[in-house]
């Protein structure tokens, strides 16, 4: 059983989910930002988490939407009131090298930070314009002008699908990953052409951008 989510967010967003003898263990994923803060590891990409669960390693982790599982209560009291996510979109890489960390891929994206208190069932995170251009330039600086209507496809797709694609994406993975080099671009999943694509990023850690660019606004 999922627990009930009072999460609600203007862009549909992935985590992964622990399963421990059947029983719901909650949020599975979590990162720190540049200052050590603990953040939410969420995936625009339904495919880059699934790509994710299969790098863990682990069998108990599942993907689901956040909306359905996640009530920011626990981390909001566990963070003073502060709810950090960090919006994952690709993974890190160098000279078209995928770059690992602990033996798995390294998701890269924005953080944002919203300082809400308590939440509540009636709390709705609009992110507007901002994060969409980010993500569609993103995108296009990969060659991927029409990436957005392959991810909303994949939300759709079934669990066979996203396994198949899941696997191609593993499959199509340029040999020689690195472990210890500084990001320098992101990487991206063509599931159409079935090949990793990769843009030029100015990325600081997980970060593409600095975390001030991007806020998420709450209505």
């Amino acid at each position: 059983m999922l627990r009930p989510s009072t999460f609600k967010s203007s862009i549909r967003l992935y985590g992964l989910v622990k399963q421990v003898s059947g029983a719901q263990a909650g949020l599975a994923l979590t990162t720190r930002d540049s200052k050590g803060h603990p953040a939410v590891q969420a995936f625009v990409s339904r495919l880059d988490a699934e790509i994710m669960v299969r790098t863990c390693g682990d069998e108990g982790l599942q993907v689901r939407p956040l909306s359905q599982f996640f009530d920011p209560d626990s981390f909001l009291a566990a963070n003073r009131g502060w709810l950090t996510l960090h919006i994952g979109c690709g993974f890190a890489a160098h000279t078209d090298r995928l770059i690992e960390t602990d033996k798995r891929l390294r998701p890269m994206g924005w953080f944002i930070h919203a300082d809400i208190g308590k939440w509540t069932p009636d709390h709705y995170v609009c992110w507007g314009e901002q994060l969409p251009r980010q993500l569609k330039a993103t995108y296009d600086a990969a060659g991927l002008h029409h990436y957005n209507t392959l991810l909303n496809e994949l939300d759709d797709a079934t669990a066979y699908d996203l396994q198949w694609h899941t696997a191609e994406a593993l499959n199509a993975l340029p040999s020689g990953t690195c472990t210890t080099e500084n990001p320098t671009q992101v990487a991206l999943f063509d599931a159409i052409e079935c090949r990793w694509c990769f843009a030029k990023s100015n990325a600081q850690g997980n970060s593409l951008h600095d975390t001030r660019v991007l806020q998420g606004g709450l209505s």
